[in-house]
């Protein structure tokens, strides 16, 4: 092959590679504004209630819902027993949710937190049938307030969580995982009444003595806890045998758990660092 020849074979890759690379840049940036589109659309289909729907009495028919800015409560019995709301965003200037403030939103689905809410009072979600997932850094969840939430299958709270209130889960027959952090300070007996299927639960600090008693309906189907302790402890005696629960243990005491004959009736102790959710202190990661 002559000088000639290669220098056209070079001049021919180069121009498609430039083409090639054209392309694929041209189709790239497609689909950006493709998806920028998409969520513009999105967005706009989010209907945000005022201060001035409230002072109308509005009552929302659109299917997703933030709030405005000036409103910083959600008051009591606002949107109960509405059936067209699916979806809500709580914004973060929401501090206080008042008592049945989204009873019987059956349609309901999902909730978005955006910020810490010091209380969730006395019935505010009570028979949101159709949510399931409930995800919400909260202090205080009141009297009732999830109860009768039926299709509710999962439970995380943020750092700040601080007081369960009686009946709080009360009745949620499809709950199966429950974590909370280690500053958890005070669970009401009947806190999680009739619910049967609960499957993973954190033991904060505060509640080794009581052990499996917080969900005693359910304490047989456990398949993981996790212990978050201070300190080694004897198996307290209201916490049963539970061969196919995996115990998570802070990594420190370990070996302690381990070698400790009630604690080997677990299938299995495991650190807690070895977790998806936990620190081997028993912070979250």
């Amino acid at each position: 092959m002559n000088r000639t020849m290669r220098k056209v074979l070079l001049m021919t890759a180069l121009l498609i590679g430039i083409c090639s690379c054209d392309n694929k840049q041209t189709k790239d940036t497609s689909k950006v504004v493709t998806d920028k589109q998409a969520t513009e659309t999105s967005t706009k289909d989010i209907f945000f209630y005022t201060a001035k729907h409230r002072a109308d009495n509005y009552v929302p028919t659109e299917e997703k819902m933030g709030f405005g800015s000036t409103i910083q409560s959600i008051n009591e019995s606002e949107f109960e027993g509405n059936t067209s709301i699916k979806e809500v965003w709580i914004a973060p200037q929401i501090k206080h949710i008042v008592n049945k403030a989204f009873y019987g939103c059956t349609s309901l689905e999902k909730v978005h937190f955006q910020g810490d809410i010091p209380l969730i009072n006395d019935q505010a979600f009570e028979g949101c049938s159709a949510l399931k997932n409930l995800r919400v850094d909260a202090y205080t969840v009141g009297v009732d307030a999830f109860k009768d939430c039926t299709s509710l299958e999962t439970v995380r709270f943020g750092d700040h969580i601080w007081w369960l209130r009686v009946g709080a889960f009360e009745n949620c027959k499809k709950l199966r995982s429950v974590l909370m952090g280690i500053g958890m300070k005070k669970i009401d007996d009947g806190a999680f009444t009739g619910c049967t299927g609960i499957e993973e639960f954190t033991i904060p600090n505060d509640f080794k003595n009581r052990m499996f008693g917080l969900v005693s309906e359910s304490a047989s189907k456990w398949k993981k806890a996790y212990l978050l302790s201070t300190e080694f402890y004897p198996k307290p005696k209201n916490c049963p045998a539970a061969g196919n629960c995996t115990l998570y243990v802070p990594d420190a005491f370990l070996k302690q758990y381990q070698a400790d004959a009630e604690w080997q009736k677990f299938g299995s102790i495991q650190p807690l660092s070895k977790s998806s959710y936990f620190t081997a202190e028993g912070f979250w990661k």
